[in-house]
């Protein structure tokens, strides 16, 4: 069905003007991957965590980010060209035995670690950025990959836009007075050519999947599976659950779809994703999606740099540009994917015979018992929802504030968006006016912009 067009919002955090790209200096190829490790672990350096706030105020003061004294050279490389790094970093030696090494590597679900005679490796081509090996090591040697300090640099050369894209559970994350607004207008300061909300991506990929669900589930047996927007939920699919990939819509996340909307639309701009959840760090490098994403931040840096540059984001003006849906933000914790389907579902096709019905799990332990049991006949639904934390995104190892907190903060902000769906919310259809298409339905049945090819 097509879909009504009511009224337009323009969106002027997309209209400015490009420039030239700058090209990043790439890590020594000599550094392991995953390894910042002190070279002199008895010498009086920095920890990690001081040299890395040091280099951040430098890089927002202009300076030459890498002239620091009693500092780490590899701590230094590993930070101010972090794009080759891993998403786990080792900043002092390991010093467990091999049979205490072994707890520590049953922490990991993703078989990403491993005992040696060197201390606990983990392989970073198997590692999704879940952190539970941060959170689980007692010495305090695994750091996560931090990305800001080049972002940084990147802001204050100026020489190309650079877009904002935030994932939906920003609400509340910067402080019960920080609103969309308050929190664009920070980013402005700070250099950014726009603030974008990724919610309105999900709007679009909402659509996208309603459309596919009413397309390809009309009889007891058949089923879905979703959510794109979480990369672990997939990887795990992927890796372990591979006979159910033609059950899985071949979309991009919100995330990608962002990016490669802003590249469309300003091919020489950058794109910044900020959010909880370190595993989209490991996304925007997935060969198929590279590009998207120039670089991914999570609350925590963006925070970090708040506090550097003394901003006061309660004290800001609003610059207020709404154009995301109820069912759009609900991305950002458990149940807010299916429950988003499900209305644009109804919306769309509302004397539908098969109703959705919904299963979800959140955390990796629950999303494989509810896999487990799909593949035994037991999944007594037709639409499944899995979302690697626990909470969904509001859930994620970055976020600011507790899951329950979060969800009650992104419930508030969507109960005031002025649409419900995605089906009613005139900037998707304004959005892909833009990229050259009249509808919804024409933009599906003849573009591959948000399409994902599963290997």
């Amino acid at each position: 069905m097509m879909i009504s067009v009511l009224v337009l919002h323009h969106q002027k955090d997309l209209a400015v003007e490009t420039g030239p790209i700058r090209r990043l200096q790439t890590l020594d190829s000599r550094l392991p991957a995953w390894d910042c490790c002190m070279e002199d672990s008895k010498a009086k350096n920095l920890t990690l965590d001081e040299l890395y706030h040091k280099m951040l105020k430098r890089a927002a003061e202009g300076k030459n980010v890498e002239d620091i004294d009693n500092a780490d050279p590899k701590m230094i490389e590993c930070l101010a060209h972090p794009e080759e790094t891993s998403l786990v970093w080792r900043v002092k030696p390991c010093t467990c035995s091999e049979d205490k090494q072994a707890d520590c590597v049953k922490v990991c679900q993703w078989d990403a670690m491993h005992p040696s005679a060197d201390g606990v490796q983990i392989d970073p081509d198997k590692c999704v950025g879940c952190q539970a090996c941060v959170d689980a090591c007692k010495l305090e040697s695994l750091k996560t990959k931090k990305d800001i300090i080049p972002v940084v640099e990147e802001l204050k050369k100026g020489d190309t836009p650079i877009y904002a894209l935030v994932a939906p559970a920003f609400s509340g994350q910067f402080g019960p007075e920080v609103t969309a607004g308050k929190l664009r207008t920070a980013l402005k300061l700070l250099g950014f050519s726009g603030m974008l909300e990724v919610a309105v991506f999900a709007d679009i990929l909402t659509l996208k999947e309603a459309l596919e669900f009413d397309k390809n589930v009309n009889k007891e047996g058949d089923f879905q599976l979703t959510s794109c927007c979480c990369p672990m939920w997939i990887a795990m699919i992927r890796r372990l659950y591979h006979q159910l990939m033609p059950n899985v819509p071949g979309s991009v996340s919100p995330m990608i779809a962002g990016g490669r909307t802003v590249k469309v639309l300003h091919p020489e701009a950058k794109t910044v994703f900020i959010g909880p959840c370190m595993a989209k760090k490991a996304e925007i490098k997935e060969p198929d999606l590279k590009g998207a994403i120039d670089y991914v931040l999570t609350y925590e840096e963006l925070r970090d740099l708040f506090s550097t540059t003394n901003l006061d984001l309660a004290s800001l003006e609003e610059d207020n540009v709404p154009h995301a849906s109820k069912a759009g933000i609900c991305y950002a914790y458990a149940g807010g994917v299916a429950a988003a389907v499900d209305a644009t579902v109804k919306k769309l096709n509302p004397h539908r015979k098969i109703e959705m019905k919904i299963r979800r799990a959140d955390s990796v332990p629950e999303c494989r018992a509810m896999i487990d049991n799909i593949l035994k006949g037991n999944h007594e639904g037709n639409f499944f929802e899995g979302m690697g934390c626990k909470g969904g995104c509001v859930g994620g190892p970055k976020a600011l504030v507790n899951r329950e907190e979060g969800k009650k903060n992104v419930q508030a902000y969507s109960d005031e968006a002025q649409y419900k769906t995605p089906a009613e919310n005139p900037y998707v259809i304004e959005l892909l006016k833009k990229l050259g298409f009249a509808t919804v339905e024409e933009f599906l049945a003849n573009s591959d912009l948000y399409d994902r090819k599963f290997d």
